[in-house]
């Protein structure tokens, strides 16, 4: 256990040394605590586009359409992007699960936040996703747009996407299993989760880009996570917005 909290203070430090000291402050007007379960709807069976197709279209988008993702949309990218993929067995007889994003040890060293906008088919609020039974744990409930706004340098991705997966590093986790360095491979990690979520997001024609400009106390504050855990990447979601035809010189 001694081992254990040396390596979370030095990963700390790290933190602090890489952020610097807080230059924001959540503001969580319109927001209040809750606890209340949301389930999903049953996810796409699969995805519509060819793989190649995807990774063409794949690409960063900074203007989301004014319209909401619907829920089916918001399940599908969870299920498919950060969700179970298989169970294996272990030589010791037990099964141990494998998901969507891979982690280094087969670790669950991430955690899924979203952050939805009101006006959207899911409620508003702050919310965990829980891969295991495909449903959203409610943290606050209302209405999120300031709070997300005041946490991030870029505040105004917080106003043009109607929702944002937040990927949240897990030491809780992973430090029982490796040294401080692993908080390397922890990047990594939400890494491959984002890119996930770019792919998904592609085929399922949404918009999504990853953020890093945000003050991570605060985000960690709004997100109400304990202080094993830290967010890596915000990326917000909508649709893709429609785009002007080509004009063609006649």
């Amino acid at each position: 256990m001694a081992e254990d909290v040396t390596a979370l203070e030095r990963i700390r430090r790290v933190q602090q040394v890489l952020n610097g000291p807080p230059t924001r402050q959540v503001m969580l007007d319109g927001l209040r605590a809750a606890t209340c379960r949301i389930p999903l709807p049953a996810p796409r069976a699969d995805l519509p586009v060819e793989f190649g197709q995807v990774l063409a279209a794949r690409r960063s988008w900074y203007r989301f359409d004014a319209e909401a993702p619907t829920a089916e949309n918001v399940s599908s990218l969870l299920r498919w992007a950060v969700g179970p993929q298989r169970d294996v067995r272990l030589p010791d007889g037990s099964q141990h699960r494998m998901w969507m994003a891979p982690s280094a040890g087969g670790l669950h060293s991430l955690s899924i936040y979203l952050v939805i906008a009101r006006g959207a088919q899911l409620p508003g609020g702050v919310f965990r996703y829980d891969a295991e039974d495909h449903c959203l744990q409610t943290l606050r409930s209302g209405e999120p747009t300031a709070a997300l706004r005041s946490v991030l340098v870029q505040p105004e991705f917080a106003e043009r996407a109607p929702m944002a997966v937040v990927v949240v590093a897990r030491l809780d986790t992973t430090l029982v299993k490796y040294p401080a360095r692993h908080y390397r491979t922890l990047h990594l990690d939400a890494g491959i989760a984002v890119q996930n979520l770019y792919l998904v997001a592609a085929a399922l024609g949404l918009a999504g880009c990853a953020v890093t400009a945000f003050d991570d106390q605060a985000l960690a504050e709004l997100l109400r996570l304990p202080d094993t855990m830290f967010p890596t990447v915000v990326f917000p979601v909508g649709r893709q917005p429609v785009r002007p035809p080509t004009r063609h010189a006649s």
